[in-house]
């Protein structure tokens, strides 16, 4: 009767152990300017062809006047400081983001330029709802107060960016591969209290639809 017990709790113990886990959640992140302009696209060709490189991220100026960068969800900030090119910077890693131009989840890391000043540190928790700054007009190539970003699934290389043909201090010359659209990944998130909105300046310098974010509440 022990010999039947044993092997039965056996069996049990190895079913717990194949069933797979489901601990963590997909996170659906968020535009990190609640009520923004895409002053520069993913990619753009009149961009690349007026100043003369890619541009592997979105530029963002606000439409109601705050200049606040909020997280665009639950993540952890991997690196600040004042990057001698890009200005000031924040690095922030978000666990286990649903990428929803592919129905895939990947952790992701943005990085966040030009910054007029920064809120948080290295190694602060954030959430949708932690400011990591003000945008501003820092670095070798602002030409105005706007946010740039990037965002990449590579988070072993985070300081690595296809922005800079040399590294800088804080942010280093890197490759596109690993690069997505803000488009493929962003939400726009129209409940309370973010009452997020979203549209393009319509000068060229973005794609058409490229504000065509889904809606969350």
């Amino acid at each position: 009767m022990k010999k039947i017990v044993f092997c039965v709790a056996a069996l049990v113990f190895l079913l717990v152990l194949s069933v797979p886990s489901f601990a963590s959640a997909a996170q659906k992140l968020i535009q990190p300017v609640n009520n923004a302009y895409i002053t520069a696209g993913y990619l753009n060709a009149k961009y690349e062809q007026r100043f003369g490189f890619k541009h592997y991220g979105w530029d963002l100026t606000s439409s109601s006047g705050s200049r606040a960068v909020w997280a665009s969800g639950s993540g952890t900030v991997l690196a600040t400081g004042y990057d001698n090119v890009l200005g000031n910077t924040v690095i922030v890693k978000y666990p286990d983001a649903y990428i929803h131009s592919t129905g895939k989840t990947r952790d992701l890391v943005f990085r966040y330029n030009h910054l007029d000043s920064i809120a948080v540190s290295k190694g602060t928790r954030v959430t949708k709802d932690s400011r990591l700054g003000n945008y501003g007009n820092t670095g070798k190539y602002s030409t105005g107060a706007h946010l740039h970003f990037e965002i990449d699934t590579d988070t072993v290389y985070y300081q690595y960016s296809p922005t800079l043909a040399s590294s800088s201090n804080i942010i280093k010359a890197g490759t596109a591969g690993t690069v997505l659209s803000p488009r493929s990944v962003l939400y726009t998130k129209v409940s309370d209290p973010d009452n997020q909105s979203i549209w393009i300046v319509g000068d060229g310098y973005q794609s058409s639809s490229e504000d065509d974010l889904p809606f969350i509440n």
